[in-house]
């Protein structure tokens, strides 16, 4: 069954409660009415009776058709003024007004009876019903049909969102939905579709920019060590000096292929991957101290490092997103130093000035600022630290130090 239908059902069932409910109530309180006004008659006529039994013909004058009985020894009633009525039973009740079929009657203490017949009440009552049970059809007919028409209506953009989605199963092609001006919970729904193919767009986006990325990336240490390879079978085996060139050059390319694009490309996927860190509280006097004794050893470089507090979260991120920084640093620029705090810490440099738009590329994969000059990285170190920032929930960026220079931070 149609979510359409299920809604409709239940806004008639509820109708139809309301239906129920209303015009018992008026069918009960008319029928009360008709009847009470017939019934004021015979208890006038009793008050006569009980007050002196010679009022019979009054009595009689109240109502057409009406007749006075007299209560006889063996139970049964005599009819002593107005018109005989046949097979008539009276209640047993005294001075209770009561309606037999067509009769109303009403029986006195002194043992006389009076009682007259209506047949309009029980056509009246019979209309009634009929106009009523008529009226109540028609009303869960209608209330049917419209709630249908207003809930077809109301989610008309599922229909639409729906169709937007089969029509991208069938062709591969990312499609949104005209939300209008709606401001409702089926508006939110095909917002949230929107936002959800608009990120999905942009990571088909990324991937596709990646894959080109890492096709272009290849392609030149492979071109290279597709040629020395060349080299090594035509004239290798005859030139000594040309074969250890060739070797030479191909251990290179390869060794540069696997720790500048290879490995930092796994890297990536594994941040990526991770789902969860660990938070621990971290001395950042000590991690200051276990970085400037690395980049001594690394690359023979003494890195300033103030460092005072403690950085609570996750050690091995906090690590290599410093790693990446300064040592990008180091590459790149000169007069490198390094300020931790408990919520901010930055690698300050001067080097090379960049404008708005090389800054805000900084981050992404494969972005060298001189690509043609330049083989000396790959352009994942920056996209490998933003990735780790994001996976801690930290922020990471970069702005200009005066003069020239960058200043790169990382805050909670």
């Amino acid at each position: 069954m149609k979510l359409r239908t299920k809604i409709a059902l239940a806004m008639t069932g509820f109708m139809l409660f309301l239906l129920i409910t209303s015009f018992g109530v008026a069918w009960l309180v008319s029928r009360h009415q008709i009847i009470d006004s017939r019934y004021d008659v015979l208890r006038q006529a009793l008050s006569l009776l009980e007050e002196d039994e010679r009022n019979r013909d009054a009595v009689v004058s109240l109502h057409e058709d009406s007749v006075v009985l007299e209560r006889q020894a063996n139970d049964e009633w005599a009819v002593i003024g107005g018109v005989a009525g046949d097979g008539l039973r009276f209640p047993v009740n005294y001075g209770e007004p009561a309606l037999i079929g067509d009769w109303f009657v009403i029986a006195t203490s002194n043992g006389l009876a009076y009682g007259f017949e209506d047949a309009a009440v029980s056509e009246t009552l019979r209309t009634l019903a009929t106009i009523l049970l008529i009226i109540f059809m028609i009303a869960v007919a209608m209330t049917f049909v419209g709630s249908l028409w207003i809930v077809r209506q109301g989610l008309a953009p599922l229909r639409n969102l729906e169709t937007t989605m089969q029509r991208i199963t069938a062709s591969g092609t990312l499609e949104t939905i005209e939300v209008g001006e709606r401001n409702d919970e089926v508006a939110t729904l095909a917002t949230g579709f929107n936002q959800m193919i608009a990120r999905v767009e942009g990571s088909m986006d990324q991937q596709r920019r990646f894959v080109a990325d890492v096709s272009h990336e290849l392609k030149t240490p492979l071109t290279v060590i597709e040629g020395y390879a060349k080299l090594l079978r035509r004239w290798g085996q005859s030139d000594p000096a040309v074969r250890d060139e060739a070797i030479d050059h191909i251990l290179t390319e390869s060794r540069q292929m696997r720790e500048e694009l290879i490995e930092p490309m796994l890297e990536l996927s594994r941040f990526t991957a991770l789902e969860d860190v660990e938070s621990e509280e971290i001395d950042l006097l000590e991690l200051g101290g276990y970085l400037t004794e690395r980049f001594e050893r690394s690359h023979g470089k003494h890195v300033p490092i103030e460092a005072t507090g403690t950085w609570v979260g996750h050690r091995d991120s906090l690590q290599r997103l410093l790693v990446i920084f300064i040592d990008n640093s180091l590459k790149y620029a000169t007069d490198t130093r390094v300020t931790l705090t408990p919520n901010r810490i930055e690698v300050r440099d001067h080097g090379p000035t960049l404008d708005e738009e090389e800054r805000a590329r900084l981050f992404d994969r494969f972005y060298r600022l001189d690509e043609a000059r330049d083989r000396s990285g790959s352009g994942l170190g920056l996209a490998i630290a933003k990735e780790v920032a994001d996976l801690n929930g930290w922020s990471v960026g970069s702005y200009a130090n005066a003069p020239t220079g960058s200043v790169f931070y990382v805050t909670k």
